[in-house]
């Protein structure tokens, strides 16, 4: 027997794709079977299928067996056979005599049957009748059971073909369920419509017969919306008339009033009549219409919004970077890109030189975690201008457990980094210089005291007192003083290194903290001094306020740091205190901090709280000194301030003028004094009962150029009653040349009033020729210091001749002070000086002794 045959792979396959084995009778077999029977003249007859274990009867005539083993079938060896395979006596043929069904129930002994070859050629089974009695089969009967044989194989044949197509069937109307895609046909002859089931699911309409009737065109346009029904028709119109196929979305109403949205494709066809028809299908969007509205709002927000949306891929993170697919307005706005200037790109083209790298490389970090991040980074439009963005990224996995996607929310906030900034320059920046200002100065000192504590180094503070400043700001106003300022800062900061800071402490103070002098005390010191001497050396240059050429210098105070555990203010203090022993020494000068200077700054506080009390107490007096002609006649006095102190006994000007110039008390004191002094002079005529020598007041810069020196004066002069010729003002060449013209109308209305002028210490100013013709003075007064040497001197006895020979051509009286000998006094008289002060005249000296 081959084997083979039987179990060949494709003859197996070909039976099981034919859906046959094991299913219910069907009619059509059994009547074969009757009828093979009846052909026959046989008691049995059977439509026979085999597989690779058994012989299965899909249909059987007098026989009660539903299958047998593959041993016991004779059918076995019809699918072997080329033909018809006949056994007319089964006792006699050795190959089945031992067969059961022979032997046995139901004792067969005649057999012929007919192989069941399918189109493919393979074998399946077998069409045969069987006889209980041994026979020769006719001719006839084996050719009609060839035929027979073969109208099965028609029959499984078409069976198979009808449930190929139910299977189509059954897989179109589940694709079509499964995607909610209906089809139709309209017959454009009959105005009719071919609905597929799907059709009527979407229409909220169930038909359950299998044939669905024929819907005339207009049952069928009676669901599509009022408002869409012209639409729908013009589209039915152009498709049908073949302009072009139908493509549509629009809205249908359900039985229920609800409301779904469909789209409709259909083309021209014909049928399989040949009649014109529209194929067309129906698709249920109400889903993806009512998604895309929400995309639509979403976008239409997303571009609405004021903050830049960026989204990007995901990946590659490294280069050349994710790209952009998607971009709002605001990004547009922000950037100056066009959307399609960025699709496609990286966003890293957004970033430029000032793009923190340690911030993009956190950024970066976070998203090869897929993690959210949250960043404050500078970007760049496309003109190139830097922003400050901040930026909320986070990873988006779309239809995936890793993210696909990262959606970047961008606000430009570079205004409040600028307020920011604005708010750090307040909090620690001067607004004026734009240097540090104390605060920071101290953050930064406490710093350097740390590190050099910590590590064993120098470093230094140097305290920097702008000389005469406050004189500046009353003489020419506020507004030139903070010019200077400014001005100051630039200079300082170029002999500065960036490593060392520049600081303004206050007013006309300003503070250098050195951190990088050499360990060794005095070589940080040398360094300090070096500096010191530098800056000194670059204040001989005058500054140029608003086309006024100022000289200014500086008083310095130097503290050096070298490991000692003390505090910023206790350093800050100890350079304050060297800074007014250079005030003290002369100003213009740099003074390093001693343990002896500490004690003498103490005492200088001391007197310096003392004298704002010696005012209200009454503790100055005036003194006062003669002035002589050549023949010894007195023509008046000059009035000299001294102070009664409670403790110290009779201080002179030069131990605590500087107190009153460098606060606002020398206007007061200055008042006190042309008022005291216009009392005793009105006191002195009265019991003279005739006018008496002149009065001769010293008057301040800042006192003259006070708003209210005018009025006040002229109040002090009626109040007392003195003539106004008897008082002379003194005043020096720095009061006299700032702000001329001011200076010029004071005295001008004084002089109008009878007071006279002198120009105290002249020639140590800076004052030219055209300054002196212009100003309304009276007398010229030859300071001491060229008086003192002029013996001896010969450039001391040039000035003060000089001085002599130009005051005469000016018409000026000349006065020479501090003569102590008849010598002097004789020689300045040789060169036509005619009026002289000094001790070989007399002392100042209280008014009751005078």
């Amino acid at each position: 027997m081959n084997h083979a045959l039987v179990n060949d792979p494709d003859r197996l396959g070909t039976l099981r794709a034919l859906h046959l084995l094991d299913t219910p009778a069907e009619s059509f077999f059994d009547e074969i079977a009757r009828f093979a029977a009846h052909l026959a003249g046989t008691p049995i007859a059977t439509v026979t299928l085999i597989d690779e274990q058994r012989q299965w009867f899909k249909a059987r005539v007098g026989l009660e067996l539903p299958e047998t083993p593959l041993a016991m079938a004779i059918c076995l060896y019809t699918i072997m056979s080329s033909g018809i395979y006949v056994v007319e006596d089964t006792m006699k043929d050795p190959t089945h005599s031992s067969n059961p069904l022979v032997t046995g129930s139901p004792y067969l002994r005649a057999y012929a049957g007919v192989p069941l070859r399918m189109e493919n050629g393979h074998v399946i089974g077998a069409l045969a009748v069987m006889d209980t009695r041994p026979r020769r089969f006719r001719s006839s009967v084996l050719e009609g059971l060839v035929m027979l044989a073969q109208q099965v194989v028609m029959h499984i044949t078409l069976r198979q073909q009808k449930l190929e197509l139910e299977l189509q069937t059954r897989r179109l109307r589940e694709a079509q369920r499964i995607a909610d895609i209906g089809s139709w046909e309209l017959d454009l002859t009959t105005h009719t419509f071919q609905i597929s089931e799907q059709v009527y699911r979407i229409y909220g309409v169930w038909h359950a017969e299998p044939q669905a009737p024929l819907i005339p065109l207009d049952r069928y346009l009676d669901y599509v919306h009022p408002d869409d029904l012209a639409s729908v028709q013009r589209a039915l119109e152009d498709a049908r008339s073949g302009v072009r196929p139908m493509d549509i979305v629009h809205r249908i109403v359900l039985a229920d009033g609800s409301v779904r949205h469909v789209r409709q494709h259909a083309e021209l066809i014909r049928s399989l009549d040949q009649h014109l028809a529209l194929a067309g299908t129906v698709h249920h969007v109400t889903e993806l219409i009512e998604k895309q509205a929400k995309r639509e709002l979403l976008e239409e927000c997303i571009e609405r919004v004021s903050d830049t949306v960026m989204i990007t891929e995901a990946s590659p993170l490294d280069e050349p970077g994710p790209r952009i697919v998607f971009v709002n307005k605001a990004f547009e706005n922000t950037t100056g890109y066009r959307r399609d200037e960025v699709l496609g790109r990286s966003p890293r083209f957004l970033q430029g030189p000032g793009t923190q790298r340690c911030e993009l490389d956190r950024v970066g970090n976070a998203l090869r975690h897929c993690l959210p991040v949250q960043s404050e980074l500078i970007n760049y439009t496309k003109r190139g201008k830097p922003f400050w963005a901040q930026l909320d990224i986070a990873p988006v996995a779309v239809r995936s457990e890793t993210p696909t996607h990262f959606v970047s929310v961008q606000r430009d906030v570079t205004r409040r980094k600028e307020d920011e900034h604005y708010i750090r320059q307040l909090a620690f920046y001067d607004a004026l210089t734009g240097l540090p200002n104390r605060r920071l100065l101290m953050d930064r000192l406490a710093h350097a005291l740390q590190i050099a504590l910590r590590h064993a180094q120098s470093g230094a503070v140097m305290f920097i007192d702008l000389d005469n400043f406050k004189t500046l700001n009353d003489t020419m106003g506020h507004d030139k003083g903070d010019i200077l300022l400014t001005l100051v800062a630039q200079r300082l900061q170029r002999f500065v290194r960036k490593s060392n800071t520049v600081a303004r402490f206050g007013g006309d103070e300003f503070v250098i903290l050195l951190e990088d002098l050499d360990p060794q005390s005095d070589m940080a010191a040398t360094q300090a001094r070096i500096l010191g001497e530098k800056i000194l050396g670059a204040f001989q240059v005058p500054f140029d306020v608003a086309g006024y050429r100022h000289s200014c210098t500086p008083s310095i105070g130097v503290a050096l740091f070298n490991g000692e555990p003390v505090g910023p203010d206790e350093i800050l203090k100890r350079a304050d205190v060297a800074m007014y022993e250079a005030k003290a020494s002369g100003r213009n000068g740099l003074r390093f901090f001693d343990k002896g200077m500490q004690c003498r700054v103490n005492k200088r506080a001391a007197l310096d709280r003392d004298f704002r009390k010696a005012l209200q107490a009454g503790e100055f007096v005036l003194h006062y000194q003669p002035q002589v002609d050549q023949s010894g006649q007195m023509i008046g006095v000059e009035a000299l301030v001294r102070w009664r102190h409670p403790h110290r006994g009779l201080l002179y000007p030069s131990e605590f003028m500087w107190i009153a110039e460098d606060s606002n008390l020398i206007v007061e004191l200055g008042d006190w004094v042309l008022g005291q002094a216009c009392r005793q002079m009105a006191l002195w005529q009265r019991r003279a009962g005739r006018p008496v020598p002149g009065i001769s007041v010293n008057v301040s810069a800042r006192q003259f150029h006070h708003p209210e020196f005018l009025p006040r004066t002229i109040d002090v002069l009626r109040a007392a009653g003195v003539d106004p010729r008897s008082l002379k003002l003194e005043l020096t060449e720095s009061t006299l040349v700032d702000r001329i013209d001011d200076t010029v109308a004071k005295m001008d209305t004084l002089k109008s009033w009878g007071v006279r002028f002198s120009l105290d210490d002249f020639g140590t100013g800076y004052s030219s020729l055209a300054y002196l013709k212009r100003l309304p003075i009276d007398e010229v007064k030859i300071d001491r210091s060229f008086i003192q040497d002029i013996l001896c001197n010969q450039d001391d006895a040039a000035i003060s001749q000089t001085i002599i020979s130009l005051c005469q051509i000016l018409g000026l009286n000349v006065m020479a002070e501090g003569i102590e000998n008849e010598s002097q006094r004789d020689l300045l008289a040789k060169q036509g000086c005619k009026y002289y002060q000094g001790y070989l005249m007399g002392r100042p000296v209280p008014p009751e002794l005078l």
